[in-house]
């Protein structure tokens, strides 16, 4: 029995495969990024090839279901978003056969200051030899202070939103409220909640909190927007492109969750097998 094993031409051929799909959308990523003077339409695409090229899982998708990525990718050109792993504003998560858009903690942050109301956000986390108190009622308060040592595990997370013309607003959360939402999210990286390997900083632990806070606070169109696509990744659903390349959501099914084989064989070639494809209209991007 023979088995099948993707050749360095066929990583090269995925990637190629993308980027002639990617060029196909410039114009309609364009006009999303009319809105959002800080990022061009050149850096954008570089990105957003960058991010792929470099992920073996999101090759696989290339090729099983393209629709679920460039719909992310829209949806990050749309939210004036950076689909870079390195900036951490929008996350593009290889989830079977398929990709999940996931708004990262500082996309989720960027899109908050656009609300002019918004002074200033801050999140931060608790750990069990940290001196922390706070309390709710007419007068609420929150202290904490770091320890100077070892800290020892997670116990809280808390973000505070301040506002130009009202009383600032915090929200707490404990590990044990935490660990209930990752364990009911179905989203492709809850793998990476309290892994201090993967997820130093604790990004998705204080986007988990800024989230349920900003639930509270006014906020714009795309603030919401935004936050609904991320909760459709957190129930499992997916996003795809309808006959007219709008943006549509996929429930969660049996088919975004088969094991993806191109994916797999993918992930088995040497990393340096898959090769940097020449882009002359921005090639200086690439590199």
């Amino acid at each position: 029995m023979s088995t099948s094993k993707t050749t360095p031409s066929k990583a090269k051929n995925a990637t190629a495969i993308f980027k002639n799909q990617l060029y196909a959308y410039k114009d309609r990523v364009e006009s999303l990024l009319e809105n959002n003077p800080n990022i061009n339409v050149e850096r954008f695409l570089a990105m957003a090839f960058n991010a792929v090229k470099r992920d073996k899982k999101l090759l696989g998708v290339v090729e099983k279901n393209p629709a679920s990525l460039f719909a992310s990718l829209l949806l990050c050109a749309e939210h004036g978003l950076s689909p870079s792993p390195e900036v951490g504003e929008a996350w593009l998560i290889p989830y079977g056969n398929a990709c999940q858009f996931q708004l990262g903690y500082q996309g989720l942050i960027k899109i908050a200051y656009r609300n002019p109301e918004i002074k200033s956000i801050s999140a931060e986390i608790v750990y069990e030899m940290d001196e922390f108190d706070w309390g709710l009622g007419l007068e609420p308060y929150l202290s904490h202070k770091p320890a100077s040592g070892e800290r020892g595990s997670v116990t809280h997370v808390y973000c505070i939103v301040k506002f130009r013309n009202s009383e600032p607003m915090f929200k707490v959360m404990s590990e044990g409220e935490l660990k209930e939402i990752q364990r009911m999210s179905k989203a492709g990286n809850k793998g990476i909640w309290f892994n201090k390997d993967k997820d130093p900083q604790g990004w998705m632990l204080k986007k988990t909190c800024l989230k349920q806070l900003l639930k509270l606070v006014p906020k714009e169109f795309q603030l919401g927007s935004g936050l609904h696509y991320d909760n459709l990744s957190e129930r499992g659903d997916m996003l795809s492109l309808d006959g007219n390349e709008i943006i549509e959501v996929k429930k969660s099914s049996s088919d975004f969750h088969k094991p993806n084989v191109f994916a797999q064989a993918l992930q088995e070639a040497d990393e340096s097998e898959i090769e940097d494809v020449e882009v002359t209209e921005m090639k200086d991007l690439f590199d």
